[in-house]
C-alpha cells in the first residue's frame, strides 16, 4: 500500500488569515471515488460531483455502471485553495497535473 500523507506541521506559523485551530473529527465520514462525475456553478458555490464504477451483478452478462457517491460543495475560494493545494501535492507526488495537460490529458 502506497500512503502519503500531507499537512501543515504544527511547527509552521498559522497563515496570516489566523484561521481557527483544526480539530480532527475521526467520525467524519469517508467517500471513495474512481471519477469525477462533472462540474457546478451554482451562485458562487463550487460543487463537483463524486462517483464509482460499480459493477451490477445482477444482469447477465454483469455491466459496470458509474453511481453517484457524494457531492462536495465549496465556496469559490475554497475551491481555488483545494486546486493550488491539490496541484502541488500532485507535483511533489511526481503526478504532476500541468504534465499530463501538456501531453493531452482532458477530463471527460
Amino acid at each position: 500500500m502506497r500512503v502519503a500523507i500531507k499537512g501543515v506541521p504544527a511547527s509552521e506559523p498559522m497563515p496570516s488569515s489566523n484561521l481557527p485551530a483544526l480539530i480532527d473529527n475521526p467520525f467524519a465520514p469517508e467517500v471513495f471515488a474512481t471519477g469525477l462525475a462533472g462540474f457546478a456553478n451554482l451562485n458562487g458555490v463550487i460543487v463537483l460531483t463524486l462517483e464509482s464504477a460499480r459493477c451490477d451483478h445482477a444482469r447477465q452478462p454483469p455491466s459496470v455502471e458509474r453511481v453517484v457517491v457524494g457531492r462536495i460543495a465549496l465556496t469559490s475560494g475554497a475551491a481555488q485553495d483545494l486546486v493550488a493545494g491539490l496541484n502541488q501535492f500532485l507535483e511533489q507526488q511526481g503526478l504532476s497535473p500541468s504534465k499530463a495537460m501538456a501531453s493531452g490529458a482532458t477530463f471527460q
